[in-house]
């Protein structure tokens, strides 16, 4: 296996001659801290799709408890729903995130998750799987407002101008074996953008780490954060991804957290 490269800031973003099917990139706006405020966001030009604010993250919440306290057959507990309902949109963003406590000082503030206000907007990371077609990378994921989707990497590193991109693989297997991560993650091409949904093998919608989640558990029968169990009580971030022990990070920028 390649070492981890950490490379000079100039150089962002890994040579793409690396890539090999099934391996992971993670993008993110260089300098950003997690997380930041609204006006940080606007002046920085960051996409949208990566972040989640206070306000729709509370609907979605809403819509979601409403839907599983009517069903049956639901996947969350009375107890899983009450503690949904008390989690609040801070508590998310420092557990999804990986922080539990930031100084904001680009904001030129001692402004810290624990204190966020109604509007706030945090970057909640992203990641996508490579695809090799004819010898060219392509990048499958899922976009909020686009659901799973596929673009050739050329396409998708225009989409996100200026942004850095780190590197990564499943550890100990084949290139074969590897391959079939993304022949996995190609099947649900056109399925919906879902972020609220706790059970990672429940392929009606996805989020971008749900996705590498599922399609590596159906066609490797791995679980890639080591817990089998696909009914979870919160959600599997791009982070906790980056971090799995069975993951090896091959190009770093940096820390994906605060860098």
């Amino acid at each position: 296996m390649p070492e981890l490269q950490t490379l000079p800031a100039e150089i962002l973003r890994p040579d793409p001659a690396t890539f090999e099917q099934g391996d992971f990139i993670w993008p993110k706006k260089p300098g950003v801290l997690v997380p930041y405020s609204t006006s940080y966001i606007t002046e920085m030009k960051l996409v949208p799709t990566d972040f989640y604010d206070e306000p729709t993250w509370v609907a979605e919440k809403k819509l979601y408890l409403e839907r599983q306290a009517s069903d049956p057959a639901s996947q969350l507990s009375a107890t899983d729903r009450t503690r949904l309902a008390e989690l609040s949109f801070a508590e998310f963003a420092a557990e999804y995130a990986g922080i539990e406590s930031v100084d904001v000082e680009d904001l030129g503030t001692d402004t810290k998750i624990e204190e966020f206000a109604l509007g706030t907007i945090v970057y909640v990371g992203h990641v996508g799987i490579i695809e090799i077609e004819g010898g060219k990378p392509f990048v499958i994921e899922a976009i909020s407002g686009k659901g799973v989707i596929r673009h050739s990497y050329a396409d998708w590193l225009s989409s996100r101008p200026g942004e850095e991109v780190w590197h990564g693989r499943i550890k100990n297997l084949s290139g074969e074996q590897r391959a079939k991560v993304a022949v996995e993650a190609k099947k649900y091409l056109g399925r919906p953008y879902e972020f609220f949904n706790f059970d990672l093998n429940d392929d009606s919608g996805f989020y971008c780490s749900k996705l590498v989640w599922l399609a590596a558990f159906r066609s490797l029968n791995i679980a890639i954060d080591g817990n089998s169990d696909s009914k979870r009580r919160f959600w599997f971030s791009p982070k906790q991804l980056m971090n799995s022990e069975k993951v090896q990070v091959l190009f770093s920028p940096g820390s994906y957290t605060n860098h």
